[in-house]
């Protein structure tokens, strides 16, 4: 999965991400977690490389980590961030 290649711009204030969404001209915030999440989703990432980035990043577990993968990307999706059919 990968964040739209087009139409979005961030900005990282203080550890956090403030994102852009040109196309609906809405903005998001991302917390700590988010701002890894998005910046690995620059790039084409599995699942798996997800979690593991959450897991090298806070220490957390890699089933807290799934969770919040899951979590973050579907809100991602919905929100029509990701390429088409990646998530």
């Amino acid at each position: 999965m990968k964040l739209r290649a087009n139409d979005l711009t961030w900005r990282e204030i203080d550890g956090d991400l403030v994102i852009l969404d040109l196309r609906s001209s809405t903005y998001l915030t991302a917390n700590a977690s988010g701002t890894v999440l998005m910046k690995q989703l620059t790039e084409d990432r599995t699942n798996d490389e997800l979690v593991q980035a959450m897991v090298d990043a806070f220490g957390i577990s890699e089933s807290q980590a799934e969770q919040d993968v899951r979590s973050f990307v579907d809100s991602l999706d919905r929100s029509g961030l990701l390429e088409s059919g990646v998530a």
